[in-house]
């Protein structure tokens, strides 16, 4: 049933794209087409992006073209069953405390690239939100302390009027451009906000290709009138 939330612009639904790590293939391939069709994307910036000199001065840049840059931890703490969680970097050896000082320090990195809003925004690394041994204690209450909004990994659409914002649902991205623009077409249809996660773009890893993330920032900013296109923490400030 379609809703009868209002959005900007009378569109039929709204987009938020959000890109996790902060990834080489992002400043590459995403950012330069963003730019050319006027879409704004929010970045969640973790890892290399934050102490990385170098591609601080890149990120930089994209805060200059008006992106979002949002909080994912300086150590991307998940789950020690990943492989690729560094040995005392798992959320098994964290704390509430020390989560708490990394996310303090994780907005003050941003804040430096000169990303200074009102309010920060917030993805859960791998969507997992519990930390401490056997992962038994959420950070959740944390987050919506330090947070304007949190995006988790639940694939479904974000309804307004029944959206937690400390842990928006989202859609990984789809590996063709048919795909993606099969979620926004859904989403038109009963007046959703849909959220959409990229890690790589044309590289890197979990990746969809220069050619398909192109062709649906074109399908975007050809369905202006319809698709409200902002980033995760204006449109979660929308709803709020």
């Amino acid at each position: 049933m379609k809703n009868t939330f209002t959005w900007p612009d009378n569109a039929s639904c709204a987009v938020s794209l959000t890109y996790d790590d902060g990834l080489v293939s992002q400043l590459d391939n995403a950012l330069p087409v963003l730019r050319e069709y006027k879409i704004k994307g929010t970045f969640f910036l973790s890892g290399a992006a934050l102490t990385d000199a170098a591609l601080g001065a890149r990120w930089q840049q994209a805060v200059k073209d008006g992106h979002e840059l949002g909080c994912h931890t300086i150590h991307h703490a998940c789950d020690m069953k990943w492989d690729f969680v560094k040995k005392g970097f798992s959320l098994q050896d964290y704390s509430i405390q020390r989560m708490r000082e990394e996310l303090e320090e994780n907005k003050r990195i941003i804040n430096g690239y000169g990303y200074k809003p009102e309010k920060y925004v917030f993805a859960y690394p791998c969507g997992e939100s519990a930390l401490g041994p056997g992962m038994a204690q959420s950070y959740k209450p944390l987050v919506a302390e330090m947070f304007l909004a949190a995006r988790g990994v639940t694939g479904k659409y974000a309804v307004p009027g029944g959206i937690d914002l400390i842990e928006t649902p989202c859609f990984e991205a789809p590996v063709t451009t048919e795909g993606l623009v099969s979620l926004l077409e859904k989403a038109k249809e009963d007046g959703n906000w849909v959220i959409i996660l990229f890690h790589g773009v044309g590289g890197d890893y979990i990746a969809v290709s220069k050619e398909v993330h192109e062709g649906f920032i074109k399908y975007l900013a050809e369905n202006r009138k319809t698709v409200y296109a902002d980033t995760f923490g204006n449109i979660a400030g929308i709803i709020k």
